[in-house]
């Protein structure tokens, strides 16, 4: 009986069918997967909160209100130099057109004021025009207005007799200046402007090498032409000084004359070792000085050339 050997090879078996596997998800390339994560990540971690905005405290507001006002005095300031500087162009344009009337060396006709014909068309375009006055090298060079019945009009009134800030030279209305008759003493009063016109150069006389370079005032009236020269010059407070009322020296007597003299010149700021006479006419010019709220300067000239 033959043998039969077991053979260590196992014998064929069938395998068993595999298990279904779910299907496999789509791959995700990993720059778009970063970015999704990133943005659910953003959707899900919230942002900073909103500053609360801070109340304005009342040192805030101080600031605020201080700013606006030294904006605003800033521009009302420079609007008004602004102003003054095209007004004072202005007036000076005008006074040159005045002056520009005035016609030298015109003979004078018959029975005529000895400047009538020099001075015509400004007294046809205002007949209180009365003269010209000026003083050499400085802005002191204009017309004077004479209207005895209309105290102080032309403190505030131009030449036209329009409104003005600064208006025109003129004579106190106590003076008399005629063709033969004149007061001893011609007052002539005009504004100190600060920007130095009108009668802003007399206060140069308050020293010595100003009164040396300017010794004579030229005043030429309708009838006849006139130069003075400066003997005195000084500052008076009206307000707080009544003992010496300059302006009141206008038609005087010899006594008075002199007592006016003596006064003047122990006042003066300079030194001019002159001394008028009884029957030299004076000039007086007066102006604002500004050292105190009713200060006043006074230039006190005697009459030279007759």
């Amino acid at each position: 009986m033959a043998k039969i050997h077991r053979s260590d090879t196992p014998y064929y078996q069938r395998p068993a069918p595999a298990a279904p596997q779910p299907p496999a998800e789509p791959e995700i390339p990993e720059e778009q997967e970063e970015r999704t994560e990133g943005t659910d990540a953003a959707a899900e971690t919230p942002g900073p909160e909103p500053k609360k905005k801070r109340k304005k405290g009342k040192a805030d507001i101080f600031y605020n209100v201080a700013i606006l006002v030294c904006l605003a005095v800033f521009l009302v300031s420079g609007g008004l130099l602004l102003k003054r500087y095209f007004d004072d162009r202005r007036s000076e344009s005008e006074f040159a057109a005045l002056e520009s009337l005035i016609v030298s060396d015109a003979p004078a006709a018959d029975g005529e004021e000895t400047n009538s014909a020099k001075f015509a068309a400004l007294r046809d375009q205002n007949s209180d025009f009365i003269g010209w006055i000026s003083i050499e090298d400085t802005k002191l060079d204009f017309p004077v207005m004479y209207a005895p019945n209309n105290k102080d009009f032309y403190l505030r009134h131009d030449f036209n007799k329009e409104y003005s800030v600064y208006g025109v030279p003129y004579l106190d209305e106590k003076t008399t200046l005629g063709a033969n008759d004149q007061s001893e003493n011609l007052v002539i009063y005009g504004h100190n402007m600060k920007t130095g016109t009108i009668f802003g150069c007399l206060t140069g006389y308050k020293e010595a090498g100003y009164y040396q370079q300017h010794p004579y005032v030229q005043f030429d009236t309708v009838y006849g032409d006139g130069t003075y020269e400066v003997f005195a010059a000084f500052s008076i407070d009206v307000a707080a000084d009544t003992s010496f009322v300059y302006n009141q020296y206008v038609d005087m007597d010899e006594e008075t004359y002199d007592t006016y003299v003596e006064e003047v010149i122990s006042r003066s700021d300079v030194d001019t070792g002159i001394r008028p006479v009884y029957g030299e006419q004076l000039l007086t010019l007066s102006t604002c000085e500004y050292s105190s709220d009713n200060g006043r300067y006074v230039v006190v000239a005697r009459r030279v050339d007759s």
